[in-house]
């Protein structure tokens, strides 16, 4: 009998710690809200501020990304197309060239199909350039409600205020299928095929090894760009789901608590806490 009591006992005891970190939790989620909506509201009537912040940030930063990639964790509900195109246009108007979206989320909890408001390249259907092309003909950018004019040109230009801007951004889709189990896609082709000569040549030397898998995962992505130096994670837990595991080896990660409001500043601060970073490479 007291046996059963402790049991009956600790199951209450856990059920009610449940409750209270879901209060706790949903009490939390609801001050991010509020929060965001106080910081939208200030944000639209301080346009002027966010084109000096950019102007500021790439003139005192000396580093900055080639590429930034995206992750979006599955439980997100906050990030949506109009959260990325804020970003794609931060991103462009501070010279960031190259910019991958790895969104782990289905289509019925959120999922962004870039290719709703990106412009194909042309070459495949996970590369896709920003501003599309009805946006460079409205030339017009929406900036958390400031309009910015954007170049029509094929190389760099500069807006009104003197801001200057990428003619497009470069923008790469990357699903769930593209992490570990491409790996795994690659190195069965190349053990189906290791009595050819092309992968007995492979084999001979390690690094010949490394660049010819490399090579292969960048066939089968359909895209070749530079490893991502900076990554922005929109989720409760730092945790990148399995991005691209053999592209991220010295990527500098910051983590953006899902529901937190994202902004001009937000950005400018990441790009900030980058530039502050020294890899050493073991020295």
């Amino acid at each position: 009998m007291p046996h059963k009591m402790m049991q009956l006992l600790s199951i209450l005891i856990g059920r009610l710690l449940f409750m209270l970190i879901a209060i706790c939790e949903l009490l939390q989620q609801l001050w991010l809200r509020l929060h965001a909506l106080a910081r939208r509201s200030y944000d639209y009537w301080q346009c002027d501020y966010h084109h000096e912040l950019f102007e500021r940030t790439m003139h005192e930063l000396q580093k900055l990304p080639q590429h930034l990639v995206l992750v979006i964790a599955p439980d997100d509900r906050y990030v949506d197309a109009t959260l990325l195109k804020r970003i794609f246009s931060y991103a462009q108007i501070v010279g960031i060239p190259y910019l991958s979206v790895y969104d782990t989320r289905t289509p019925k909890n959120g999922y962004v199909d870039l290719s709703r408001f990106c412009q194909s390249s042309g070459n495949e259907n996970k590369c896709y350039l920003w501003p599309s092309q009805q946006v460079k003909e409205q030339k017009q950018v929406q900036l958390n409600g400031c309009k910015t004019v954007v170049s029509n040109g094929t190389t760099n230009g500069s807006a009104s205020n003197g801001t200057k801007h990428y003619a497009q951004l470069q923008v790469y889709q990357i699903g769930t299928a593209d992490g570990h189990a491409l790996i795994a896609d690659v190195c069965r082709e190349l053990y189906e095929n290791r009595k050819t000569p092309q992968v007995q040549e492979l084999l001979k030397e390690r690094q010949a090894l490394t660049e010819g898998i490399s090579a292969r995962l960048n066939k089968h992505l359909g895209f070749a760009v530079p490893e991502p130096e900076l990554g922005i994670i929109f989720s409760r837990l730092t945790c990148i789901y399995g991005l691209l595991p053999w592209h991220v080896r010295f990527t500098e990660f910051h983590t953006h608590r899902s529901g937190s409001y994202f902004d001009a500043k937000s950005f400018a601060k990441v790009l900030y806490k980058y530039a502050r970073c020294e890899q050493r490479w073991g020295k």
